[in-house]
């Protein structure tokens, strides 16, 4: 049986913005940025903190570094062959993919991997949103649960996804 793909709205958004400047690395992959945006992130559950979000092209993926003062996490996207997301270990520069995600439209808020790191962003949101067309509409919660390589396995929406933890508990 086929894996379940959500709709292209839902993740590939994270790579559409307006390009604001690019720099070349010798020997690296070309680096573009797509925008930097000022809001607040969280990281396990501390209380929110004022950040940077970075959203960088990277050879085939985009980069979202969030930053709180001296402290980075990243995660990147690719969307080739499918949509997967991957988080980078800040200690040890390795990339593993991200376990799940949280979107609540109505504060602009994405969480990954259970809150490990939640951000206001919505540049990001409003893109999803715009991209979904009607899909959407009238949508605030969507959750995504993604499989051992990065690529989405489950996606619910609003009530589905508490219907679909309570199932999980049981």
């Amino acid at each position: 049986m086929p894996r379940f793909q959500p709709p292209s709205c839902t993740l590939i958004a994270l790579a559409a913005a307006a390009g604001l400047g690019s720099a070349v690395l010798p020997g690296a992959a070309r680096a573009e940025t797509l925008y930097s945006l000022t809001t607040t992130c969280s990281f396990a559950g501390a209380a929110p903190a004022p950040c940077v979000v970075e959203a960088v092209e990277v050879g085939e993926a985009t980069e979202y570094r969030h930053t709180v003062g001296e402290r980075t996490i990243t995660y990147r996207v690719f969307d080739d062959p499918f949509v997967r997301i991957e988080g980078r270990n800040p200690d040890t520069g390795s990339w593993s993919p991200a376990r799940n995600a949280l979107i609540r439209f109505s504060t602009n808020e994405l969480c990954f991997n259970n809150g490990a790191l939640c951000v206001v962003n919505p540049n990001f949101l409003n893109s999803v949103r715009e991209d979904a067309g009607t899909s959407l509409t009238g949508r605030d919660l969507m959750a995504l649960g993604f499989g051992e390589d990065g690529r989405v396995d489950v996606t619910c929406f609003d009530d589905g996804c508490l219907r679909l933890q309570e199932a999980i508990d049981r």
